[in-house]
């Protein structure tokens, strides 16, 4: 968990900051982790965040030492980008790249852009649905069969997303998006192999590599005050998705679905009541790779389990999160906030269109620690607790 022991600063000049961070991390998938943090700050003349440097050594005993390079740049208030490349003693890597201009056309149209490979050995698979078995299922005449497995996933994503603004609080946008998914040995001890564990899905082919290019449309209603730090506002989304074999892809699918979010300041301003509510859907053939189809689990959504514990073909999920700031002042050459967040989620998968969804819901509770630089910078610690135990998560910026 970042950071509840003593943080050190040292300015190497005014216009920089070190700032030493330890992490611990609790993830139902990966296990504990343990390492350092360092974040170097490069401020301007107004003591703004112009880039930011947060290299980190982390070791877990299945991935084993894992070094990452990150560089987080923000050249005007419409601008940034990153740059993330990580490699593991073993076999995880992750190496990412993203850009976002929301300048283009004097403020009316915007360009998203992302790539990201990324190879993770403890990745999990509890089978299709939503009382799937939260341990390994074996069968003393014939193994493991059914329950929770392990795998690699090494997945690879270029995605692009231009935009228009048509009015002031209204976008329309087209992403183009190409995946690849393939399906490895994994590295934990004691899981079964996906491929010995589920043999009816690798006999259809689940498990082979797979190209996707997926089409969106989304329309975007958007009135929040800061698309990186919300303090009121709220925005509104519908998609629609489409990938087909007569256009290159593996499979063919549709998907679409909605979110909403609201951010509702209370007593002036503090705390911020903030609110989420999504459903996704998806319509393909049994032959839909799990890995395209939604999923619950992980530190964006229901944070009290671990990445995609639980997969179908449609979800939804409800969130409340009250964002108190509790302690703020100017350290390290720069305006930082220190906001406390309980938080409850509900959610679940299903399988048809039809069915109810909020029959069988997911429940989980927790509280998350966020340190904040205004304008655009949030590092997040999320504790959770599910049905199945507790999940501590890290990361930047907000859960959403």
């Amino acid at each position: 968990m970042l950071g509840a022991a003593l943080i050190w600063s040292r300015a190497a000049s005014p216009a920089t900051s070190f700032i030493p961070i330890p992490e611990i991390i609790t993830d139902p998938n990966e296990g504990n982790t343990g390492g350092l943090l360092g974040v170097v700050l490069f401020l301007d003349e107004k003591d703004e965040i112009r880039y930011m440097l947060a290299p980190d050594v982390r070791y877990n005993r299945t991935k084993g030492v894992f070094p990452t390079f990150r560089l987080f740049g923000y050249p005007t208030p419409r601008r940034r980008y990153s740059v993330l490349v990580g490699k593991s003693t073993t076999k995880d890597e992750d190496y990412e790249l993203e850009f976002t201009d929301r300048g283009y056309w004097e403020g009316r149209a915007f360009v998203l852009a992302s790539f990201v490979h990324e190879r993770d050995s403890t990745d999990r698979f509890f089978g299709f649905g939503n009382d799937t078995a939260s341990e390994p299922i074996r069968l003393p005449e014939r193994g493991p069969l059914g329950g929770e497995s392990n795998y690699t996933g090494r997945n690879t994503v270029a995605q692009a997303t231009p935009g228009v603004w048509l009015l002031p609080s209204v976008n329309l946008s087209y992403r183009m998006r190409i995946r690849r998914f393939s399906v490895e040995r994994g590295q934990v001890r004691n899981v079964p192999f996906i491929g010995a564990a589920y043999p009816n899905l690798r006999a259809r082919g689940l498990f082979d590599p797979a190209v996707h290019w997926a089409h969106q449309v989304a329309l975007t209603y958007d009135s929040r005050d800061s698309f990186d730090i919300p303090t009121h506002g709220a925005l509104a989304l519908a998609y629609l998705e489409m990938a087909d074999r007569r256009l290159g892809s593996s499979t063919s699918f549709v998907k679409f679905g909605g979110e909403w979010r609201d951010f509702v300041p209370l007593r002036k301003g503090n705390p911020i009541l903030a609110l989420r509510v999504l459903a996704d859907y998806t319509s393909g053939d049994r032959r839909t790779p799990f890995w395209e189809q939604n999923s619950l689990g992980g530190r964006r959504t229901l944070r009290g389990f671990g990445s995609d514990r639980f997969i179908d073909f449609n979800r939804t999920l409800g969130v409340a999160e009250l964002r108190t700031r509790v302690w703020q002042r100017k350290l390290f050459g720069v305006n930082a906030e220190l906001e406390v967040a309980p938080f409850v989620e509900a959610g679940q998968v299903f399988r048809r269109v039809t069915d109810s969804p909020v029959s069988d819901l997911h429940f989980v509770y927790g509280l998350g620690f966020r340190g904040v630089v205004r304008p655009q910078i949030v590092g997040f610690v999320d504790v959770g607790r599910g049905s199945e135990g507790s999940a501590i998560f890290t990361g930047i910026d907000y859960p959403f």
